[in-house]
């Protein structure tokens, strides 16, 4: 597996995604290795893959399980074998994995078998350029096999003309960090704070950071409700941001536990994402009982995924700032009580993780592999 970081710091639900794959498609392959393609790991990432051995990329070791930092490689190479397959995540580690697949082809006489976890429309991260031209490079739906995480995406990709021959589909479930916190909120209902819970990630675009501020203080210099509310910033944020009529205060990138604690004593979310990707936020807050606020994109209304999830009707900062103050109204006529937790039988709470989806994929793998051995 191809992959940016391992590192705390960049280990958002992208990355996090991408390691349950690879984890389980461990049972299924001899050997692997995490090639490290960004940032080379730091003693906490490395005790998390306590069972990897760290090995240099100039070593061609027998190790089983490897990591292999490769982010300092100006002149260095790193081994490649004629069996090896690979797994991708991030369009630039989607387009090194292909040349090496092509080196595969011209050394070995057959080119190395690809992955793509596609986890979003990675082209719209970046205005027509040539970033834009070289991730939509990399979508190959004749040659690799496309890991879609979610129905939403992988119909949005039809839509671009970008049907995947061999396709496999997985939607998303609750991080089993979540879990037990979610079980103490459903044994034991309680008025909810007066807290308001928004993702700021200030580094992506796609999450709308100066959009959500302005909505923040369209809501804030409109609805006399706003003063009696706590805006607290998950995600990036580091310090407190004056808005004007309030102070958002940050909370930085939460742990776990903490996380699941603010969600379970929160009442409102906020979390927007200009892309057809859901994004976790939204479907963790509403599984807590909160009420969120979110956007409209293309295919996506995630209206539909649950009762607790509002669609804003525009992408602006008024409409956001609207819905906001529709969701103050009602929790304030509830007085505070929560919205309903999410039913244990919704989609999202289902365990398993990625055992049959890898199930399906090395199976179909290895049958392809034996019949071009016939």
């Amino acid at each position: 597996m191809l992959l940016p970081s391992i590192n705390a710091r960049h280990y958002f639900g992208g990355i996090h995604t991408a390691v349950q794959l690879y984890r389980a498609l461990e049972k299924h392959f001899p050997a692997t290795r995490i090639v490290l393609v960004d940032s080379a790991p730091d003693a906490a990432a490395l005790e998390r893959f306590s069972e990897h051995t760290l090995v240099d990329c100039a070593a061609d070791s027998a190790a089983s399980h490897q990591i292999v930092p490769f982010n300092d490689r100006y002149g260095r190479t790193v081994p490649v074998g004629a069996g090896d397959c690979w797994l991708t995540t991030a369009w630039w580690t989607t387009y090194s994995a292909q040349r090496l697949a092509a080196w595969q082809q011209q050394q070995f006489g057959a080119a190395g078998r690809l992955i793509n976890l596609i986890q979003d429309f990675e082209p719209g991260f970046y205005p027509w350029s040539s970033q834009f031209a070289l991730a939509l490079s990399t979508y190959r739906p004749d040659q690799d096999v496309g890991v879609f995480n979610t129905r939403l995406l992988a119909d949005y990709f039809e839509l671009q003309g970008l049907a995947y021959q061999h396709r496999f589909v997985f939607e998303p479930t609750l991080n089993d960090g979540l879990r037990h916190v979610l079980e103490q909120a459903r044994a034991k209902s309680q008025p909810r704070q007066r807290r308001m819970v928004v993702y700021a990630r200030p580094s992506t675009p796609r999450n709308s950071f100066e959009l959500l501020c302005e909505a923040l203080r369209t809501w804030g210099w409109s609805d006399p409700a706003s003063a009696q509310w706590e805006v607290v910033a998950a995600g990036e944020l580091t310090a407190d941001l004056d808005l004007g009529p309030f102070r958002v205060h940050a909370l930085g990138k939460l742990d776990l536990p903490d996380y699941a604690r603010l969600l379970a004593t929160s009442a409102i979310g906020v979390s927007l994402m200009i892309s057809p990707h859901p994004s976790y936020p939204p479907l963790e807050m509403a599984a807590f009982g909160m009420g969120v606020v979110t956007n409209r994109f293309a295919n996506k209304d995630l209206g539909n995924f649950s009762p607790n999830i509002r669609s804003a009707e525009q992408f602006s900062p008024e409409a956001i700032a609207a819905a906001i103050a529709q969701e103050v109204n009602e929790w304030e006529r509830r007085k505070m009580s929560p919205l309903g937790l999410m039913g244990e039988d919704h989609a999202f709470l289902a365990e398993g993780g990625f055992d049959e989806v890898a199930k399906q994929i090395a199976h179909s793998w290895h049958c392809d592999n034996r019949e071009k051995l016939k």
